[in-house]
């Protein structure tokens, strides 16, 4: 209540309380809140999700006996597949709402992916590893950043961009099996690079759509689902600008 003079009688009135907000404010101050956490609790996946993947690949550089044993049977080649196929079943789990299954499948696939990502430190001055790892993370923030902060629609962005990567694949393929121009394969990792640039910040402003969209309730579900195409996006610039800045052994 607040308390206003009544000229007329000489005293004073209470008078109802009227909010200097209106439903849609506070509605806008819940919505910025719940994206604050949903984009907290998707960087902790990143994070995590780098975490492993580190420790994977330094365990297998350690061990002789293990790279040795990978490279020399069907192993390194069965996990690229199952990779594929733990991918696809975190993005079931995740649509059926399975958040324990969706995380599991998140774990291994961070765990094969460090493990296969040492084949490639194999070949590359540790340095040169280092120096991509700092700039894809630099790239990584900024362009998430943007994502989160920008008021512009990038829907259109994110499709362009997905168009775009089937069409490195498809080049891709005839360089490898008909072109053979390794010029070819240096242009298509600058490609790739600026492709998940723009995906990037595409996956923050997706999760703020489906944070507003889905509510608390569904705050998990967006976390893990962002958290792992983050992932994904900094992989791969990771290991194009290690193709691109790598210094070979």
């Amino acid at each position: 209540m607040n308390e206003n003079w009544d000229q007329e009688n000489g005293a004073w009135q209470d008078t109802p309380y009227v909010s200097r907000f209106t439903a849609e404010t506070v509605a806008d101050i819940e919505a910025q809140d719940l994206t604050s956490l949903v984009a907290t609790r998707s960087f902790a996946v990143v994070f995590v999700g780098l975490i492993i993947t580190t420790i994977a690949s330094y365990l297998t550089l350690s061990s002789a006996e293990f790279l040795y044993n990978l490279l020399s049977s069907g192993a390194f080649a069965f996990l690229l597949l199952a990779e594929v196929v733990i991918v696809l079943i975190n993005g079931w789990a995740i649509r059926k709402s399975n958040l324990v299954l969706a995380g599991i499948m998140y774990l291994l696939y961070t765990i094969s992916n460090g493990i296969t990502m040492s084949v490639v430190f194999l070949a590359y001055d540790l340095g040169s590893v280092k120096e991509a790892f700092l700039l894809t993370a630099i790239i990584f923030g900024v362009m998430a950043a943007f994502g989160y902060f920008t008021k512009k629609d990038l829907s259109t962005v994110g499709s362009i961009c997905s168009m775009g990567l089937i069409g490195v694949l498809l080049v891709s393929l005839v360089n490898t099996f008909f072109i053979h121009s390794s010029g070819m394969d240096l242009i298509m990792d600058y490609v790739v690079v600026l492709l998940f640039v723009g995906i990037t910040a595409f996956d923050m402003y997706r999760m703020k759509q489906m944070a507003y969209e889905g509510g608390a309730e569904e705050a998990n579900r967006i976390a893990l689902y962002t958290g792992m195409q983050l992932y994904l996006d900094f992989i791969n610039i990771f290991l194009r600008l290690i193709r691109i800045m790598g210094r070979r052994k």
